[in-house]
C-alpha cells in the first residue's frame, strides 16, 4: 500500500501549493487502482466535503476514487471495505438531511439505496475474508443504525454481537475537532477515527482548518491518554501521541484498529474515518 502521508509530507516539504498537491496525487490515481484506493482512503480520513453526499447524485472525491478502485479491481478486499464504510457514513449524513425537511422522501430513498449497496459490499468483503472483524462489525453497525428490511443477514453477520466485535481489543485514536461551517466563525463538533500515528499525522497536515482539536488515545479499546496541541512548545497532536507511546513501551500495545473497523468513544460507536458533514470547502483544495 502506498504511504500517502509520506507522499504528502514530501510534497509539503517541497512547498507545493495545496492544489498542486492534489493534482499530483490524482495523477497516479487516474492510472493505478491501488493509488485510487489509497487516495480515496486518505480523503476518507481527512476531508468532510470529499466524503459528503447531497442526495442529488453528487459524487464526492473519496467516493469517486474508491468506486474506481473497486471497478478496476473487484477482488480488492480493502477497496471494497472502504467503499462500504464510506457509503455507511453517508447514510448517516442523509438521515441528518431528512430531519426537519417538509419532503424527506428523496433523502430517505437515497439513504436506503446506499445502505443496500453498502450491505452488498460488506457481504462481498466477508466472502473475501470470512474472518474480517472490520467487515463484520461494519455490517452489524449498518444493520443496527439503518434498520435494513427485506434482507437476510448473512450467516456470519447474523451471529455478530456488535459490542463484542467492536474495538475492545484494538489500539486507535479518536480526534474531536471544532469544524468551521460559516464565514462568521460558527463551528460544529465532529469526530475522526484513525488507526495509527501516520494517519494522525496525515490528518493534521491535510484536514481543512479546524480549531480546538483533541486526540483521545486508546489501547486495547480503553482510553489511556488525551492530547491537545502544545502551543508553547509547538508540538503537534501526533508528536505528543508518539511521545506517549515511547514512554509506554511496546508491551502495552495491542493490534492496530483494522482499516474500516468502527470504534467506540464515550459510549458512542463511530465509523472509521471522518464522521459528520462539512459545509465549507474540503481538504487539499
Amino acid at each position: 500500500m502506498t504511504n500517502w502521508p509520506e507522499r504528502v509530507r514530501r510534497l509539503i516539504d517541497a512547498r507545493r501549493p495545496p492544489r498542486e498537491m492534489r493534482k499530483a496525487l490524482q495523477a497516479d490515481a487516474e492510472k493505478d487502482p491501488d493509488a485510487a484506493r489509497d487516495l480515496g482512503h486518505m480523503l476518507l480520513q481527512v476531508s468532510w466535503s470529499d466524503t459528503q453526499t447531497d442526495g442529488y447524485g453528487y459524487l464526492p472525491e473519496a467516493e469517486k476514487w474508491l468506486r474506481q478502485a473497486v471497478t478496476k479491481r473487484p477482488q480488492d478486499a480493502e477497496a471494497t471495505l472502504l467503499l462500504a464504510t464510506l457509503l455507511s457514513t453517508q447514510c448517516g449524513q442523509l438521515s441528518d438531511m431528512a430531519l426537519g425537511m417538509r419532503h424527506p422522501k428523496r433523502w430517505d430513498e437515497e439513504r436506503k439505496r446506499r445502505a443496500s449497496e453498502a450491505c452488498d459490499l460488506y457481504e462481498r468483503a466477508l466472502q473475501f475474508d470470512p474472518h474480517s472483524s472490520a467487515a463484520a462489525s461494519g455490517l452489524a453497525l449498518l444493520h443496527e443504525t439503518q434498520r435494513l428490511t427485506g434482507r437476510d443477514r448473512s450467516t456470519v453477520s447474523a451471529a455478530i454481537d456488535l459490542d463484542e466485535t467492536e474495538s475492545f481489543r484494538f489500539d486507535y485514536f479518536v480526534v474531536r475537532a471544532e469544524l468551521l461551517v460559516t464565514n462568521n466563525g460558527d463551528t460544529v463538533t465532529r469526530w475522526i477515527v484513525l488507526r495509527d500515528l501516520e494517519q494522525l499525522w496525515g490528518f493534521e497536515i491535510c484536514a481543512w482548518e479546524i480549531s480546538e482539536p483533541v486526540t483521545f488515545q486508546y489501547e486495547h479499546g480503553v482510553q489511556v491518554a488525551q492530547h491537545r496541541p502544545a502551543r508553547l512548545s509547538g508540538r503537534s497532536l501526533s508528536q505528543l501521541a508518539e511521545e506517549w507511546l515511547d514512554k509506554r513501551g511496546p508491551a502495552s500495545r495491542a493490534t492496530l484498529l483494522p482499516v474500516g473497523h468502527p470504534a467506540r468513544h464515550d459510549g458512542e460507536i463511530l465509523q472509521y474515518g471522518v464522521n459528520g458533514a462539512q459545509m465549507a470547502d474540503g481538504s487539499l483544495s
